[in-house]
C-alpha cells in the first residue's frame, strides 16, 4: 500500500501549489494523511522543493485547464484576470483530474456560478454569457443526426392543440444586452465596458438542427413560449403554432 500512497501523493502534489507549499514547510505534518515510509516521505518533500515539481503542476493545470478554455471562451474574455485566482480556488476545491470532459466543464461551470453568488466575481454580463455557453455546449454533445432521426416523426406530428416539448437540439438563453452587438466583441477578446452594446430584454434561439449551429434572435413573447413548453406551462394556441411553425417543439408524449 505505501507504493500506491506514494504515487497518490506525487500526483497531489503536482496538481497543488498549496500542498506543495505545505510540504515544504512542514513535510510531516503535510504528508500525515498518506502511508508511506521514512524515505518515501524524505524524497516527497525533496520534490516539493524542486523546480521539475512546478513545472510538473504548470503541465497538469493546462490539461486540464485546456477542456474548459475550449469550452467557455467568452466566459473566461469577462473574467480577464481574476481567473488566474479563481482557478486556484477551483483546484484547491477539486484536485482530482478528471478524465469525462463535459463533467469537468459541469462542475466548472456550477463552480463559476457558486463563487458569482457569493459576489466574489462581479461582471454582471457573465452569468447569463455562461448560460449561453453552457446551452451550446450541452446541446452539442447530442449526436445531431442520430437525434433528428429520433424526433421526426414527432415533429411531423407536433399539434398547437397537443401536448409539446423542445426540440431537443435547440434552446433559448436570456440576455440583458443585444447579444448581436455583445458576441462581436467577446470574438474579439475585448473586454467591458462596450458603449454599443444597448440594454434590453434579448432572447437568442441556439439552433444546432442544422449542418452548423445558428443563433436567432427571437421575440420575447415566443421566448416565453418556448419557455413555458419547456416548464410544462400553458401556451395559447397561436403562440404554440408559432412555435410549431419554427420547428423549434416537436409533439409531447
Amino acid at each position: 500500500m505505501s507504493l500506491l500512497a506514494f504515487q497518490r501523493a506525487m500526483a497531489d502534489l503536482a496538481a497543488s501549489p498549496a500542498l506543495r507549499a505545505r510540504v515544504r514547510d512542514d513535510a510531516e505534518s503535510a504528508l500525515a494523511p498518506y502511508t508511506l515510509t521514512d524515505l518515501e516521505r524524505r524524497r516527497l518533500a525533496s520534490a516539493a522543493g524542486q523546480p521539475g515539481m512546478r513545472v510538473n503542476g504548470m503541465l497538469y493545470r493546462s490539461n486540464r485547464l485546456g477542456p474548459i478554455a475550449a469550452q467557455l471562451p467568452y466566459s473566461f474574455v469577462l473574467i480577464g484576470p481574476a481567473l488566474r485566482g479563481l482557478m486556484d480556488a477551483y483546484w484547491e476545491r477539486h484536485p482530482g483530474f478528471e478524465r469525462n470532459a463535459p463533467l469537468e466543464v459541469r462542475r466548472f461551470a456550477d463552480f463559476l456560478r457558486e463563487r458569482m453568488e457569493a459576489g466574489d466575481v462581479a461582471e454582471p454580463l457573465l452569468r447569463e454569457v455562461l448560460d449561453w455557453e453552457m446551452l451550446v455546449y450541452e446541446l452539442a454533445l447530442l449526436p445531431p443526426e442520430r437525434t433528428l432521426a429520433q424526433v421526426a416523426d414527432a415533429a411531423a406530428n407536433a399539434r398547437a392543440d397537443g401536448p409539446l416539448r423542445p426540440h431537443p437540439l435547440v434552446g433559448v438563453t436570456p440576455f440583458s444586452v443585444d447579444p448581436r452587438a455583445l458576441l462581436p466583441h467577446l470574438f474579439a477578446k475585448r473586454r467591458p465596458p462596450y458603449d454599443d452594446v444597448e440594454e434590453g430584454e434579448h432572447h437568442l434561439l441556439v439552433d444546432l438542427r442544422g449542418a452548423r449551429r445558428a443563433f436567432v434572435p427571437l421575440d420575447p413573447s415566443i421566448a416565453a413560449a418556448f419557455h413555458a413548453v419547456r416548464d410544462g406551462g400553458w401556451v395559447d394556441q397561436a403562440d404554440a403554432e408559432m412555435l410549431i411553425e419554427l420547428g423549434i417543439v416537436v409533439a409531447g408524449e
